[in-house]
């Protein structure tokens, strides 16, 4: 007799009205706390603070891995790291730019 197992998988769209608190965007972005409130202080993330305690808009989270993995695998500091993904946002956007433009001719 087979056995057949079968996993459900949930998945929904995250816009700017979703919040998740910051220790579990640290968890999951291996960052400590004062990091993600330096690149606050930077501008790189917008946290409110509810009852106490941090939150962030779950759009957060994929620019908040990558300055994770820059600091961690490249020992950038959070100041570079912050500057980095600035850069790398700039440079998809105007190569989505250009994409449109070419589509134009």
């Amino acid at each position: 007799m087979t056995r057949v197992t079968t996993t459900v998988i949930e998945a929904r769209l995250i816009t700017e009205e979703d919040w998740i608190g910051a220790s579990e965007i640290c968890r999951l972005c291996r960052l400590e706390l004062a990091a993600v409130l330096e690149l606050a202080e930077l501008g790189i993330v917008n946290p409110r603070q509810v009852g106490g305690a941090w939150q962030l808009p779950t759009t957060a989270l994929p620019r908040l891995r990558i300055v994770g993995r820059l600091m961690r695998d490249l020992g950038v500091n959070v100041s570079g790291a912050a500057l980095a993904v600035e850069l790398l946002e700039t440079q998809r956007a105007l190569e989505r730019r250009i994409r449109d433009l070419e589509t134009l001719r």
